[in-house]
C-alpha cells in the first residue's frame, strides 16, 4: 500500500451536518456537487464581475473582472487536473494512489477553489488591501506591539495598548493588531466561505482554498523550509480553531498545504499573464505590434525550437499570415493563449506528479511553475512585461491611488464606530441604535446585516467576566468593519464614498 493516499485528503465530511457513514463512488460525487450549488450560487461569487482584475471600474465589456478571470482560470484548473489523472492513468497509478474513484471528485475540488480563489479580494485589488492595512497600521502601530510597555503610546486605541504587569492580556493585544493589520484576499476568502456565509463547504473543497499557511497575527520571519508556502497571512486569529480542525481532518502538518493548491495556483499563473496583456491592449495602452516587440526584448535572443519560438513567435507569425476576417489581435492572442495552454498545462501536471509525495504531503515550497525551466521564464516574461508597462501605466496608477483614496475614505467615515465605548456601541447592536449618537445610529444602519450577524455570534461566545473580552469585542468589531468593505464591488464602494463624502 502507498503512504500516498488521496482518500485521506479528498474528505468529503462537512464542519455541519455532515454526510454519515460509507459512500459509493456516485455519492460521493453528489457531495462534491453540492459544493459546486453552493459556491456558483454565492453572492460572493456574483460580486466578482464588479471588481477589478487591473482595470478599476472599467466599462468596457470586452476587458476583465474578478468574474471573467476566475472563469478562465477555473478553466485551466480543470485542464490541468485532466492531464495530472490522464498521466497517473497511463502509468497504472489511480489505484495506488487511491485515485481511481475520486476522479471526478478531484477535478470538481480544483475547478470549485478556482472560480473562488478571488473572492475575499476587496474593492480596488491590490491597492484595496493596501489601504485597509495602512489605515489600521497608523492607527494601532503594531510594529510597537512587540516592544516595552512603557514605549507603546502610538496605539491609538487603549484597549489594545500594551501595559505594565499585564503580560497573558498584552500577548493577546499584539496578536490582535498584527492580525488586524494584516487583511489579505486569500485569508478573506477562507473567513468568507466559513464564517460570512456559512457555506458549509467539504472540508477538501476549503484546504483547497487555502494557498498561503501563515496566520495573519504572525510575525516572525518563516523557517526556510517554508518560506514560500507562508509568505503571505493564509488565514485570521478568528478562523483559528476553525483552521486548525481543517488541518485535523486533511490531514495537513503546521504550514503544510492541500495537495490540489498546487493546481489552482498554476492555472491563476496561467491565466493572468497572458490575460493581462490582452487587456492592456484592448484599453489600447500599447498595440499588438508593441507588446511582441516587449516580449522579444525582454526575452532577449531567441533560436529557433526553443520555449519562446514555439509560442510567442508562432503566435505572432500564425496572426500575421492568417486570412480571415478576424483581426490580428485577435488572431494574436488566441494563438499566444492556445499555445502558452499546450506548453504549460502539460509541464505543470507532470510536475505535480514528479513532485508528488511533497505536494502530498504538502510541504512542497514552491509553486509549481517556478524553477529554472523554460516553462517558468516564459511565465515570468509575461509578468515582467506586464509590470513594466501595464501595471506602471500613468492611467493604471492614477485608477489605483483613487482606489486607495476610496478605501481609506470609507475607513474614515465609519472610524466613529470604532471610536464608541463598549457599552454604547453594544446599546446600538442590542437595540438598532442610539438616540444620543444619531450619525453613528446612521452608519451601523448601513452595515450588511450578515456582517453584524457575525459579529454578534462571535461576541456572544465570549464571557463579560473575561479579560480578554474588550480586546476581544474591539477585534471582533474592527472585523465587521473590515468584512463589510472589503465585500463591497469597486462600483458600490466608489458610489458609496461619493455618497457619503456629499460629492455630485
Amino acid at each position: 500500500m502507498s503512504d500516498i493516499d488521496f482518500r485521506r485528503k479528498i474528505n468529503w465530511h462537512r464542519r455541519f451536518r455532515s454526510p454519515e457513514g460509507e459512500k459509493s463512488e456516485h455519492e460521493i460525487l453528489r457531495i462534491f456537487e453540492s459544493d459546486r450549488g453552493r459556491i456558483i450560487n454565492s453572492p460572493a461569487i456574483r460580486r466578482l464581475q464588479q471588481k477589478t482584475q487591473v482595470f478599476p471600474l472599467e466599462r468596457n465589456a470586452a476587458v476583465r473582472t474578478r468574474l471573467t478571470h476566475s472563469l478562465e482560470v477555473q478553466q485551466v484548473g480543470r485542464y490541468i487536473a485532466r492531464e495530472v489523472l490522464s498521466r497517473l492513468k497511463e502509468q497504472n497509478l489511480l489505484a495506488r494512489y487511491g485515485l481511481e474513484t475520486l476522479t471526478g471528485p478531484f477535478e470538481s475540488i480544483v475547478e470549485m477553489a478556482c472560480l473562488m480563489h478571488d473572492i475575499g479580494n476587496p474593492p480596488f485589488g491590490h491597492f484595496g488591501e493596501a489601504a485597509i492595512n495602512d489605515w489600521f497600521r497608523q492607527r494601532l502601530r503594531p510594529d510597537a506591539a512587540c516592544g516595552d510597555a512603557q514605549e507603546d503610546f502610538h496605539c491609538g486605541i487603549a484597549t489594545l495598548r500594551l501595559k505594565e504587569g499585564d503580560d497573558a492580556l498584552n500577548t493577546l493585544r499584539c496578536k490582535v493588531r498584527q492580525d488586524l493589520c494584516h487583511f489579505e484576499g486569500n485569508a478573506q476568502g477562507i473567513r468568507l466561505v466559513h464564517t460570512l456565509l456559512r457555506l458549509n463547504l467539504t472540508w477538501a473543497q476549503v484546504g483547497c482554498i487555502l494557498k498561503y499557511t501563515r496566520p495573519a497575527w504572525d510575525a516572525q520571519t518563516p523557517p526556510a523550509s517554508c518560506r514560500y508556502l507562508m509568505k503571505k497571512p493564509g488565514f485570521y486569529f478568528s478562523e483559528e480553531h476553525y483552521i486548525a480542525r481543517l488541518r485535523s481532518e486533511l490531514e495537513l502538518g503546521d504550514y503544510c498545504r492541500f495537495p490540489l493548491t498546487w493546481i489552482m495556483e498554476a492555472a491563476d499563473d496561467i491565466s493572468y499573464c497572458v490575460a493581462d496583456l490582452e487587456d492592456a491592449v484592448e484599453k489600447n495602452i500599447f498595440t499588438v505590434e508593441q507588446l511582441y516587440h516587449h516580449l522579444c526584448a525582454r526575452w532577449g535572443q531567441h533560436c529557433q525550437g526553443d520555449l519562446f519560438s514555439q509560442v510567442v513567435l508562432d503566435a505572432w507569425e500564425k496572426s500575421r499570415a492568417n486570412n480571415m476576417r478576424r483581426s490580428a489581435e485577435d488572431q494574436f492572442f488566441m494563438y499566444l493563449r492556445v499555445n502558452t495552454l499546450n506548453k504549460l498545462v502539460p509541464y505543470a501536471a507532470q510536475r505535480f506528479i514528479d513532485n508528488i509525495k511533497p505536494v502530498f504531503d504538502g510541504s512542497f515550497n514552491q509553486a509549481l511553475l517556478e524553477d529554472d525551466s523554460p516553462a517558468s521564464r516564459l511565465l515570468d516574461l509575461y509578468k515582467q512585461v506586464a509590470m513594466q508597462h501595464v501595471f506602471n501605466h500613468p492611467d493604471v496608477e492614477q485608477l489605483e491611488l483613487q482606489g486607495y483614496r476610496v478605501i481609506s475614505g470609507l475607513l474614515d467615515i465609519y472610524s466613529p464606530l470604532l471610536m464608541l465605548p463598549l457599552a454604547d456601541f453594544q446599546q446600538m447592536v442590542s437595540e438598532g441604535g442610539v438616540r444620543h449618537l444619531p450619525i453613528e445610529t446612521r452608519l451601523y444602519h448601513k452595515l450588511s446585516s450578515s456582517h453584524c450577524l457575525a459579529y454578534k455570534e462571535a461576541v456572544d461566545k465570549l464571557s463579560c467576566s473575561n479579560p480578554h473580552y474588550e480586546v476581544m469585542e474591539f477585534y471582533y468589531r474592527c472585523r465587521l468593519i473590515q468584512d463589510y468593505i472589503s465585500g463591497m464591488t469597486d462600483l458600490y464602494a466608489w458610489d458609496e464614498y461619493r455618497r457619503l463624502m456629499a460629492v455630485a
